[in-house]
């Protein structure tokens, strides 16, 4: 992987996710235009549900190579075989999910999210990418991946699959009660999203 690849230099973070189609993502805003003035909301382009979260490509490297001793351009050169083939795992098609309910995330409980009901396919999704990322994590050196990725705020939560899509931080008060309608979700490319 060049040095210069967008990305490492910058420290994005790295997220195999689904974005909301046209009428998914209008009713998710509807959702947010409808929250109490104030209420600090999640911004548009970063409307979506994460599959299996990454983290930040060089505080990963950094993590990684405290235990292991890895190189820099050889975790980039797995790392490129990981994004590979985690977006050749990402369907072609889209899922549609029905939501659960609203529900607050984080350590308050203080990030209002939308959680959908998962599905077959989106289970078996979730299990393949979650091989590719213990596979990735065993190449890299890692032992035993199930304690490394409890032991780590970027993939504590990468073997559970509790679909959601994020409205609004920092938010207080009652759940709402508004309506949910269900949302068709379509694979985004995986190398460094930005946020």
């Amino acid at each position: 992987m060049p040095e210069s690849r967008p990305g490492f230099d910058a420290n994005l973070r790295l997220y195999a996710q689904m974005q909301p189609d046209g009428p998914s993502l209008a009713h998710l805003l509807s959702l947010q235009q409808a929250l109490p003035d104030g209420t600090r909301l999640v911004p548009r382009p970063q409307l979506h549900l994460t599959l299996i979260h990454f983290g930040k490509v060089l505080d990963v490297h950094r993590a990684i190579s405290a235990q292991t001793g890895i190189s820099r351009s050889a975790y980039e050169q797995l790392l490129a075989e990981y994004i590979a083939r985690t977006e050749a795992l990402l369907p072609a098609v889209s899922f549609r999910l029905e939501p659960a309910g609203f529900a607050g995330f984080g350590t308050r409980g203080s990030t209002l999210v939308v959680e959908y009901l998962p599905t077959p396919e989106l289970a078996l999704l979730h299990r393949e990418l979650y091989g590719a990322l213990v596979g990735f994590l065993g190449a890299a050196g890692i032992r035993d991946a199930a304690a490394f990725m409890a032991g780590d705020p970027n993939f504590m939560h990468a073997g559970t699959l509790r679909p959601h899509i994020s409205l609004a931080r920092g938010f207080a008060g009652d759940l709402p009660s508004l309506p949910l309608k269900s949302v068709t979700l379509q694979p985004m490319p995986v190398v460094y999203p930005g946020h």
